[in-house]
């Protein structure tokens, strides 16, 4: 007999251990954790208290997931207010970069606009290759600048390590926001970008409405 037709045979006739009760304590299985041997009733309750443990952290794991989306959701309400009662381009960046700053905790924050004109350094004039990313591209990137040129919109670039470059747009591109951060592992590729997504929609409808 082989052992699949045992395992068959057991599959098919689930009252054999009703049968021979006194087999759930003689037959000793190999301790999952350990060189010694167990029942198999003892074999299935450290079966069943690791699923609960796993449980348990997938559990805790969903918790901590849910109260830093919260918290992030709180954090872009209060930006969301902020960009807001912004009047004028002037304040604009002043706002974006404080917010971005003290709830976020984003140390340097760049932006560019190209669809009008202004004083300010986020008006400054850019390449047509970045115009033509922002244009073909719709999501984040994350990990990496797009451009090389967007360090030098940064007064210390040398010491960033990890980006985030945001496409602004409306009906068109109209803009890039670039976040950046000394830890190279701040921003990465794999990371989500739901919020980054949203905070781009935000600041260009902000921009095209001042």
């Amino acid at each position: 007999m082989q052992t699949e037709d045992i395992a068959r045979y057991l599959a098919g006739h689930p009252e054999f251990f009703d049968q021979h009760p006194h087999l759930l304590t003689d037959l000793r299985l190999t301790h999952p954790f350990d060189d010694r041997t167990v029942s198999i009733a003892e074999r299935q309750i450290l079966n069943l208290r690791e699923k609960h443990n796993l449980l348990e952290f997938k559990l805790a794991e969903l918790i901590k997931f849910g109260e830093e989306n919260d918290a992030i959701s709180e954090k872009m309400h209060r930006l969301t207010l902020v960009l807001m009662s912004v009047r004028d381009s002037a304040t604009l960046l002043q706002a974006l970069t404080l917010n971005l700053h003290e709830d976020f905790g984003i140390p340097h924050v760049a932006l560019r606009v190209w669809q009008r004109e202004g004083e300010g350094i986020e008006y400054a004039a850019v390449s047509e290759a970045v115009k033509n990313w922002a244009t073909d591209h719709t999501a984040p990137l994350c990990g990496t600048l797009a451009m090389e040129e967007m360090n030098d919109w940064f007064s210390t670039p040398g010491h960033l390590r990890s980006y985030v470059c945001i496409p602004l747009r409306g009906d068109q591109a109209i803009g890039v926001l670039v976040l950046a951060s000394e830890d190279p592992q701040r921003f990465y590729p794999q990371m989500g970008t739901l919020y980054l997504q949203r905070l781009g929609e935000l600041l260009a409808a902000t921009l095209l409405r001042v």
